[in-house]
């Protein structure tokens, strides 16, 4: 479910997809392609050696060594523009956001209430990272539902979303840790969702209608298949400036990324 070594990597890491073969072919068309494949290939093969012996183009030996500045430039423009849509993407499915909205860092969190590393890098990892990064306006953040761990997981998350509506999404959700970092079956009951909601002095009335109504369920579940769909499949995951964490990391591993970050950004 989560992961303990340190692990980033490029977003588009997760957007690739591996291409399977079909099974059940016709076994006369297996038995013919056994025997006839390597005759094919190597026909080919033939084929294009010949055409690119006597067709090749004229270069000079020092342009095909290494591409040009200008090949490389265009490279890195491409994937800049990449990142930027890949982060504009995730920035359309995000509406709970804390920090300083012209941060030069953006970072984004994927999680689930009811999991337990998710707990365990807010309530440590977390506070530090509002310290030194959120607090002092250097790094926005942001929060996606991955509800992926049961009906508490979902009811939790909405309650969350209950919670927004009164301007206190980021006092509920770090209630909701709380309790999963006492217990391994923490208590989302509705009863106990709306028990935490009077703790934070939320108009209950409001709060408990938005709950039992389940008004912010596509909410959560978009969010859900979203990070899915971009191949988050374990809580947490975070994405800072378009670089994935994945798994509750130590807070060096958060570091060194942001840093990076922020000095790219000064360029």
């Amino acid at each position: 479910m989560d992961k303990e070594t340190p692990t980033s990597v490029t977003l588009s890491d997760f957007t690739s997809k591996k291409r399977r073969l079909t099974a059940g072919q016709p076994l006369l068309v297996l038995a013919i392609y056994s025997w006839s494949l390597p005759i094919i290939l190597f026909v080919v093969f033939l084929i294009g050696f010949l055409i690119g012996y006597f067709l090749r183009p004229v270069t000079h030996s020092t342009q095909a060594a290494r591409p040009t500045s200008a090949a490389n430039q265009a490279t890195a423009g491409s994937s800049e523009q990449s990142r930027q849509q890949i982060m504009a993407l995730i920035a359309a499915q995000t509406s709970n956001y804390i920090g300083n909205e012209r941060a030069p860092v953006r970072m984004y969190e994927f999680s689930d209430f009811r999991c337990p590393y998710c707990a365990k890098y807010n309530l440590e990892t977390g506070k530090k990272i509002f310290a030194n990064y959120i607090n002092t306006g250097k790094v926005y953040l942001g929060f996606i539902h991955l509800a992926i761990l049961g009906e508490d997981s979902v009811r939790a998350a909405l309650a969350s979303e209950c919670a927004a509506e009164q301007q206190k999404f980021w006092e509920y959700h770090e209630l909701l840790f709380a309790q999963r970092q006492k217990s391994n079956t923490p208590d989302y009951s509705s009863e106990n969702l709306k028990a935490l909601a009077r703790q934070l002095g939320l108009d209950l009335r409001s709060f408990s209608e938005c709950l039992d109504s389940g008004r912010h369920t596509s909410t959560v579940l978009q969010q859900t298949q979203f990070a899915r769909q971009i191949g988050l499949s374990s809580t947490p995951s975070f994405i800072i400036n378009g670089k994935a964490i994945i798994g509750a990391q130590p807070y060096e591993v958060f570091e060194s990324i942001i840093e990076a970050a922020l000095e790219e950004s000064a360029q």
